[in-house]
Order: structure tokens, then C-alpha cells, then sequence
């Protein structure tokens, strides 16, 4: 169960959602969410956090297979797999899988024009922390434009309009960590 199409159906089977309920919850529409589940489209790191809070999981439930319960967890960057998403950006999962925290953390890579969602959106989380591992990105957030350069972090409110995208001739690596 691999797929993302095959884990997001089976996430809100998991849960008795229907495909409307899920959508409303998350905030897409039942069309968007009916061509992720059969492998129609991909989904951007944007509408992964959306579904995430609707289904009330973190966004690397998605990708990580379950492991088994322990009092610590230990893994290797790269032991994690890079996942692949639409709008020219890999997602890598730093989530612990049974330690549930009140906070998520990802690493995200973002090719030369490549942005998160293809427009502005807001998810549920009230506070994100990035902070650029490499290169440089743009955060739009609520009408404004900054750029945040290597080495750089930022904090901000994720329920308002926002979006990131990196429009300059490098790759660039961003780790975010967003409240639960």
C-alpha cells in the first residue's frame, strides 16, 4: 500500500469518510479528491496538509508504512524516501510514526519554478517554522512577498493565504516544521 491514491482511500475508508465528507473537512473539492484516490492527478504538498488535517494524521502517514511501537525512534535522512509531487517539489517525511507530537516536521525540495500549490492556500496549523537548508525560496504570505535566503528561518501564520515557490536558478531545501 504504497500508492498515495490507495493510502488516501484507505485512510478515509479507515475512518468511515465518504469522499464529500473528506473533501469538506480538508477543504478541496470531492472531484479533486475522487482523481487523487484514482491516481488521476498527484497532489502538491499544499493539498497533502490539507487531507492530513481532515483526516487528522500527519502529512507522513502517507508515505510512511507503520513500524513497530517503540519508545524511541531513530532513522536515517536517507533511509527516508524523496516523494515525488506535483509543481516541481520532492516531500521527505521526518515525522516519528508513534510518537505523536504537537508539531509536524518535512523536508521539502523545490527544483528551479517549482512552488508548493498553484495558488495561495491556508491549512489549519497556526504556527510554521522554515527554515532554508539550501539555496533560497519565496513565501507569499497574506499579500506579501519574501525571500529567504540559506541559513535563514521564518515563522508564520499558516491559516492565512500563503504559498512557497522558488523562482530562482537553483534547487532549494527547506525545512518546515508546522504546529499540530
Amino acid at each position: 500500500m504504497n500508492d498515495i491514491a490507495d493510502k488516501i482511500r484507505f485512510m478515509r475508508e479507515q475512518q468511515g469518510l465518504s469522499q464529500r465528507s473528506l473533501a469538506d473537512a480538508a477543504g478541496i473539492s470531492p472531484s479533486a479528491l475522487s482523481q487523487l484516490e484514482s491516481g488521476q492527478s498527484s497532489p502538491s504538498v499544499a493539498t497533502l496538509e490539507k487531507l492530513a488535517d481532515g483526516l487528522g494524521k500527519t502529512v507522513a502517514s502517507f508515505f510512511l508504512d507503520s513500524v513497530e511501537d517503540t519508545d524511541v525512534e531513530i532513522f536515517d535522512l536517507g533511509e527516508r524516501t524523496a516523494v515525488p509531487l506535483k509543481g516541481g517539489s520532492r516531500f521527505v517525511p521526518l515525522t516519528a510514526q508513534h510518537r505523536p507530537a504537537g508539531f509536524e516536521p518535512m523536508l521539502v525540495h523545490l527544483e528551479p519554478n517549482g512552488k508548493l500549490d498553484e495558488s495561495l492556500y491556508g491549512i489549519n496549523s497556526v504556527q510554521v517554522f522554515v527554515w532554508a537548508r539550501r539555496g533560497r525560496a519565496m513565501l507569499e504570505h497574506n499579500g506579501r512577498e519574501f525571500t529567504v535566503h540559506e541559513t535563514q528561518s521564518v515563522y508564520y501564520d499558516a491559516r492565512k493565504p500563503h504559498n512557497w515557490s522558488n523562482p530562482f536558478d537553483e534547487c532549494c531545501e527547506l525545512l518546515m516544521v508546522r504546529s499540530r
